[in-house]
């Protein structure tokens, strides 16, 4: 059975991962900008090419191949084990269709179909790893992003070449440097569009695509194995406002296989003249065919940044999960939302705040790891930074306890010492 908490849990795993070995970038980086500025013009070009061409830059090299070979290994892994424990929950539907259930060491098409989706999602990762980048200053002070290499070269040659000319500007401009290679963060770069996002954004949504489309196409075919009719749509407590009412936490019919079923002595409790138009009538309930609905949506479901998946199940067995009362209060609390900085919000768009906080909470930690590392040169940095992260923070915890919505502590920690 689907499980928001869990494929959570195990995506964070591996976006917690490449954190850790972003803030190691930032703070080698850090370190040897930080030495650069403590040198005098005279020593600026020698050492300072030195510094360039030193430890520091294979040292990122190899925190990038090493984390870039542990996640492929654990994507494979989590996609298997999703599969597995979803299949455990289909037990029950083979026995009512009274044919014997078909275990994950036998089932050669969820089988396959773990291996396509995890060569899928490993390869976007690649692509992803691949094209890792820096948003720093260049010698005109425009803000420009390119492959980690060149950044690296061109970020420590502007800081070699602004302590040998004997800049009175140096500290300031180190500052601005240090702050925009901070809050833009390791990026990943479509070198053809020119778009460019943070790696660890890029990395959740290709994991969160991943299980999404997994745990769709398992439904359908172990739901064809035991001969499902019918699909359940996750409940979000607080959905987005196009899914609220079409899809979220209902039941489904699907029509065309359901048909097919009665006329093939498949399904025997439901008769044809129970089919009307695009709904079917099931023990007193109606139920809307799926596939009418879905294709009326401008977002399908599991598509284009939505969390919602669906379970096979067959119909007139399973109670549905949430029952109308419960889906009526959810949707009433999210649109009453709450009052906040002066503005109205729903609670969906409560969450969404929360997580722009977060994103900049981090933006700001990063910042923070490179300023520290920088020593003298990015001190007061360091210390405006701090004062932004207390801040934020505040916003944070009081947008929290306002909505009640649970917080997401876990994305804004740092991972290095």
């Amino acid at each position: 059975m689907f499980n928001e908490e869990r494929e959570n849990v195990l995506i964070e795993r591996l976006v917690r991962r490449q954190e850790k070995a972003n803030e190691q970038i930032l703070k080698e980086l850090g370190k040897v900008l930080g030495e650069i500025g403590q040198l005098t013009p005279s020593e600026a070009y020698t050492i300072g090419q030195q510094l360039k061409y030193g430890e520091s830059l294979q040292k990122i090299i190899r925190i990038l191949s090493q984390t870039s070979q542990l996640t492929e290994v654990e994507i494979y892994q989590m996609l298997e084990g999703e599969a597995r424990h979803n299949l455990a929950f289909s037990k029950k539907y083979f026995k009512a269709r009274k044919i014997d259930f078909i275990p994950y060491e036998s089932n050669l098409p969820l089988q396959n179909l773990v291996e396509e989706v995890s060569l899928a999602t490993i390869g976007n990762y690649r692509n992803i790893s691949n094209t890792l980048g820096l948003t720093f200053l260049d010698s005109n002070n425009n803000k420009v992003t390119k492959s980690i290499t060149q950044a690296y070269n061109e970020i420590v040659d502007n800081a070699i070449l602004n302590v040998s000319t004997g800049k009175q500007s140096f500290q300031q401009e180190l500052e601005r440097q240090l702050k925009t290679i901070g809050k833009n963060g390791v990026q990943s770069i479509e070198y053809e569009s020119g778009r460019h996002r943070r790696i660890d954004s890029a990395l959740r949504m290709n994991l969160q695509d991943g299980l999404s489309q997994l745990a769709i196409a398992q439904q359908e075919i172990v739901g064809g194995q035991f001969g499902y009719n019918m699909v359940e749509v996750t409940h979000h407590v607080n959905a987005a406002p196009d899914h609220i009412d079409s899809i979220d936490g209902k039941q489904f019919a699907m029509i065309d296989i359901l048909r097919q079923q009665i006329l093939n002595g498949i399904e025997k409790d439901i008769k044809l003249t129970d089919i009307v138009g695009n709904r079917v009538k099931v023990k007193g309930v109606w139920y809307d065919d799926f596939n009418t609905i879905n294709e009326s949506l401008e977002r399908h479901v599991g598509t284009l940044n939505c969390r919602h998946t669906t379970m096979t199940g067959i119909l007139g067995i399973d109670k549905p999960r949430y029952s109308q009362e419960e889906l009526e209060r959810d949707k009433e609390n999210n649109l009453k939302g709450i009052d906040f900085d002066g503005k109205h919000y729903t609670l969906y768009e409560a969450s969404q705040l929360q997580r722009r906080l977060e994103l900049e909470i981090r933006r700001n930690r990063e910042t923070e790891v490179i300023a520290k590392a920088s020593g003298e040169s990015g001190k007061q940095l360091l210390e405006d930074t701090r004062a932004t992260i207390n801040q934020l923070f505040n916003k944070y915890h009081e947008l929290s306890k306002i909505s009640g919505l649970p917080t997401k502590l876990e994305r804004t920690r740092l991972l290095t010492k």
